[in-house]
Order: structure tokens, then sequence, then C-alpha cells
């Protein structure tokens, strides 16, 4: 149907010029012999808005009627004895294409076809210079909308391309055109259908084709069938239309001892080197983390994770590194309210000791008020979901242990341990290289009367809490090459000991090869607090007493090698010392007490079987642990697996 349109549109607006040529050679038009029949064609569906009789006007105002009934019948007579064009009486007087002006002249739109040779030699006759195309009847500025035949002109120009009017800017409406113009336009416009619509031979080849390949089209029709039918089925039975589920599982093998098996691993933290580790095992260690992501908006996350395992441990876990009096580790015990406290990071195994019974780990709403914007509301959540990233310390495809993944100091171990209602925000200044961010967590958030004594009453905004902002630095120095830069400051009031810590996490990648790295500085004050066991406010192992002001520090710094052997591996290395003091602030230091500095080694290659799973052997070692030259060294060798789905 759309053809025959098509067709009717370009034969009503050829029409109308067929109606003005009988006059345009100011002469006489032959006259057939009385006894030659007129051959009449009918046009069916022709609805021109044309008078009964249309009158063309000559340059030389002669006058000749054209009886539009001719054109319009219902039957068609056979043409007999049609005489040659010798015997025609030629028109008197019709000028050649050579005497009309070149402002005269009808010029058609570019084709972008080849013209038959004989129309090609009419255009050459009456178009002898380029005229820029028209695409629009309003750049005609003879030809109005009230025109009775606006819509066939207009057709012309816009719809079919055919005329683009004289180099003057106009159409002429009422001047007469010669038979030659008429023949380039009509073939101008029959060109341009033909590229519009399929031939014959094209619609002959087609089925030809589909003959051919009757096959093949009826197999892809049947799996296009069955695919939508899974489809409807997988959306009928889907879980939810706007939540999914992510999982990562972790398998870990374990195998660790002492240097000469003296170690204190009792709680009370007093006696460096006094007591025994029991005889070292291997063991398996197995954690789940469960994320349902749902999103409301597609500007939004409502992240609900639940996590448990198999209460594995590692060699770290079992030596409860930080320990002391007043500040327990009760490794490996998890909930709320459990007495995580040590301020003195205990660098074990970030996977041991999750519950046997799945447990909330998670459950934040993060949405943008407005673009660039993150804003984070939390009953559980930690603060490291915000802040102190690197991308080298994660601990699902980085370091093993938590002293290795987070800065102890910016992050309190008790806070980032437990986790804690609060929120956070994460700005990316107008989407660039800068970004601001901030973190709130309270441990005992939950509690609506006081927990513990002293300055740690818990509560959304007693002790245990920290508040942390960040400023990031990050950008690319060249191809495969960038940086980050991130500046912190954190306040914190954790086991009745509170700190303003700043610190500076920095990373860079250079092609395959990276540096990363940590650093924190603490102005840190006990006051000289008794907690509710009735022992002095204390954090570093072995020492014995109160203590008021102190300063602590710690570092980290590592290299790494992308892509070794192997596309998507890291290879990396780091050394860090957890808790850096002065033995001025600290009572009670002597042999064994703070005589040595903790430092941390630990190295990994990551390798990727495929896009869900991951295999990473790990070698970690401790030396002075307790920042004590009386404790033993710890080795462990550990293998990662990793499932993500």
């Amino acid at each position: 149907m759309a053809n025959i349109r098509d067709k009717s549109l370009i034969f009503s607006s050829l029409a109308l010029w067929a109606c003005l040529l009988p006059t345009v050679a100011r002469a006489t038009e032959p006259q057939l012999p009385e006894e030659m029949p007129v051959h009449k064609t009918s046009i069916s569906g022709l609805n021109l808005a044309l008078n009964p009789e249309v009158e063309a006007f000559s340059d030389t105002g002669v006058t000749s009627s054209f009886p539009t009934q001719e054109l319009i019948s219902q039957e068609t007579t056979p043409v007999a004895d049609v005489p040659e064009a010798a015997d025609v009486p030629e028109a008197a007087d019709v000028p050649e294409a050579a005497d009309v002006p070149e402002t005269d002249r009808l010029h058609l739109a570019d084709q972008s076809t080849a013209s038959t040779p004989s129309v090609s030699e009419l255009m050459d006759e009456t178009q002898h210079d380029s005229v820029g195309q028209v695409t629009s009847v309003s750049q005609l500025s003879d030809v109005q909308p009230d025109d009775w035949a606006f819509q066939a002109i207009q057709s012309l120009v816009e719809r079919y391309g055919c005329v683009a009017g004289y180099p003057d800017g106009t159409f002429r409406p009422s001047r007469a055109m010669s038979r030659r113009e008429a023949a380039a336009l009509v073939n101008a416009c029959l060109d341009n259908l033909s590229n519009r619509f399929a031939t014959k031979e094209d619609l002959d080849a087609l089925k030809a084709l589909q003959d051919e390949f009757a096959a093949e089209l009826a197999t892809l029709r049947g799996r296009v069938d069955g695919l939508e039918a899974r489809v409807a089925t997988v959306e009928a039975q889907q879980f939810s239309t706007t939540t999914k589920l992510s999982v990562d599982a972790v398998f870990s093998a374990q195998f660790g001892d002492s240097g000469n098996g003296a170690f204190d691993n009792s709680s009370d933290g007093l006696t460096p080197g006094a007591n025994q580790l029991a005889d070292s095992r291997a063991s398996l260690i197995g954690s789940v983390y469960m994320s349902f992501n749902t999103s409301f908006s597609g500007d939004d996350l409502l992240q609900t994770t639940l996590f448990f395992g198999n209460q594995g441990q590692d060699l770290f876990s079992n030596a409860q590194l930080g320990t002391t009096q007043s500040l327990p580790n009760s490794a490996p015990g998890f909930g709320q309210g459990a007495a995580e406290t040590a301020l003195f990071s205990p660098s074990q195994y970030y996977f041991a000791g999750l519950p046997n019974q799945a447990n909330l780990y998670r459950l934040a709403y993060t949405f943008k008020p407005i673009e660039d914007l993150s804003v984070t509301v939390a009953p559980l959540f930690y603060p490291t979901d915000i802040i102190d990233g690197n991308s080298y310390t994660s601990p699902f495809t980085g370091f093993s242990t938590w002293f290795l993944i987070n800065n102890p100091l910016i992050t309190p171990y008790v806070a980032n341990f437990l986790g804690g209602a609060g929120g956070g925000f994460d700005w990316n200044v107008n989407g660039g290289p800068v970004s601001v961010r901030g973190a709130f967590v309270a441990v005992n958030g939950f509690s609506a009367t006081e927990v513990g004594s002293g300055d740690a009453n818990g509560g959304l905004f007693g002790d245990p809490y920290q508040a942390t902002v960040e400023l990031e630095y990050a950008n690319d120095i060249g191809d495969d090459s960038n940086f980050a830069v991130r500046l912190q400051y954190t306040n914190a009031d954790t086991g009745n000991i509170q700190q303003n810590a700043v610190g500076i996490n920095a990373e860079a990648k250079f092609g395959q090869f990276g540096i990363f790295g940590r650093y924190g500085y603490s102005f840190a004050d006990a006051d000289n607090q008794v907690n509710a066991t009735g022992f002095a406010v204390n954090p570093l192992p072995f020492s014995v007493g109160p203590v008021d002001n102190f300063e602590a520090q710690t570092f980290q710094a590592g290299l790494g090698m992308h892509d070794l052997l192997i596309p998507g591996s890291l290879l990396a290395a780091t050394v860090g010392a957890p808790f850096i003091v002065s033995d001025a602030d600290f009572p009670g230091t002597g042999v064994g007490v703070n005589d040595e500095t903790q430092f941390n080694v630990e190295a990994f290659y990551r390798f990727p079987v495929n896009d869900n799973i991951s295999i990473t052997p790990i070698f970690s070692a401790i030396f002075n642990p307790n920042n004590s030259s009386v404790e033993p060294n710890l080795y462990q060798g550990l293998l990662r697996v990793v499932f993500s789905f």
C-alpha cells in the first residue's frame, strides 16, 4: 500500500505538470488526424484539486484549454495508425534550450543515480551550471502554503527530491515548461522511485534466497520460539525483578608454625614467651558471603549481606596477637558485644573464625540525592565499605591478614571487625579526579541503654565509634598507567582510648608494575582510665599500668606485577609495622616488652581460572610478634580459592 500511495502522489504531481504542457511552446499544438482514435488512459485514484479546465499561460500570453475529463476516463481505446514523427507538424516558434536564458531554466535536484543517455542529453541542454540543493519547499520564495498546488510541489521537492527550482530561488508556478524539462523531471522522479522501492528483479532474488535457505530459516524460527518460552519461564519464576544475588565463597587451606614453639597465647597478655602453642596442624577454613543487591530506581542500592563459615582457625588467630589485659581479643568470637577490642591489630586471617550459622553481615542503603554524590545509611556496615580502599589489598583478591588489608589507626580494628550503625557519603566532584568521602560507625549503635563503663558507654554516639573523612585524587598518567592518593583523618573512641589520626593511602600502576602503601599517625589519649574489669586501659601487649597521652605510627609498603605468566594475574609482596610506639609513653617496659618492632611480611600470586574462580597461594611471616624480642617468629602458608557468582 505504501508503494501505491507514493506512486499516486508522484503521478498526481506529474499530472499537474502535464496539464501545463500544451501551450509551453507558444504555438498551436499539433492536431491528430480526425479519423485517428484518441488514446485515453484511465488514471484511477487521481485526486487533484483541479478546475474542469486548467489554463496554461505561455510567456506570450497565449492561452490553451486542456480538458481534464479527457485524462480521467473509465476505458482505454487502442491507438491505430499513429503518424510518424515526420508527419506531425512541427510547432512554430518553440525556443530551443540554448535560446532560453540560464535564469529561466528549471533546475532538477541532484540525483544519486545516473540518467539514461537521452535524458542526460536533455538535462545538458537545460542545465549547465551547478545549483545548490533545495531540500524544503520553504526555500522557494514564490510558493505559498495557500497555493492550490502547494502539496504537489512540496512532494516533488521534499519527499521525492525531483525539483530544485530556478537559480534565483523561485519555482515560478505560473510559468509554462518545455517538453524537455518535463521529460527530465519525469525521469528524475522515476529514478528516485526506483531507488526507494524494490524492483521485480529484487523481489525475485529475495524469494530465491528464501527458498534456498528455507530449512535454516525454519530452524532459526524454532530457536527464537524456544528462547521466548525460556525467557517467559525465567521471568515467571525469578526471585525478584529488583534484586540480584551475588555470592563469594572462600575455601582456604593453611599450615603454620612458630620459630621455637614458645609463645604467649594466653588471654592475660602478661608474660611474653611463657606459654606453649599446641603442635601445629593443617586446617581448612570455609566462609560464604551472600549479598542480595536491590535497586528500586537504578541509582540506588539496598545491600543485605549474610555470612557464615565453619569456624576454621589459622595459626595467627590462635596466637591472639595484640591481646592485653584491658583490650582482650576473644577470637574467634563474632557478633555484637563480643570482646574484639584490641587496638593493636591482631593480624589474624581475614576469613578465620566465621560462625557456622548465618548472621547479618551488612544492611545498608545507598542512594544519590544529586549527581556524583552517593549517600549511605546503614544499621550495620563497615567504615572500609567507603574509605581506605586500595586495589592491592582486598581480602578476596589481595592480602590475607587484617593489618595488611586496612590501616589499623585510620580504621580501628574493633570498628572495622565488628562494624556498626551509621552512614557515609562518597562525592566524586563533577565526575573528575577528586573525590571526598566520609564514614561514621558506632559499634554499639544498636543499644538503647548504656553499655560498658567510663567513656565506653555505647549507643549511636558513644564509645566505641569512629568518624573518618578522606580526600582522594586519582588520575591516569599514560597508557595503562594511573595513580591515586588518599589523605585521611579519623576521630575515634575505642575501648576508652580516644584518637585523632591522620593517614595517607597511595597506589600507582605503570603498565605491568605497581607500587602501593599506607601510613598512619595517631595522637591518642587513654586518660589513665580503668575499664569495667578493673584493669588500667593500656593498648600495648605485656605493658601494665595506666596510660595517658601517647603517639602511635603504622606503615605498609609493597610492590606488584600484573599479568605475570597468566593474563589477569597479580604477584604482590608487602612489609609493614602495625604499631610503633615509644617506651616513654608506656609503663613497665623492659625485656620482651616493646623492645622490638613487629613486622608483617606477606607475598601472594593470584591467578584466575576463569571469570568466576581465582586461586591464590599466600605466604605470611610475622617477626617480633607483639613488639617483643622474646616472642618467636610466626610463619604461615595458605591457599585461598575464591568462587564468585
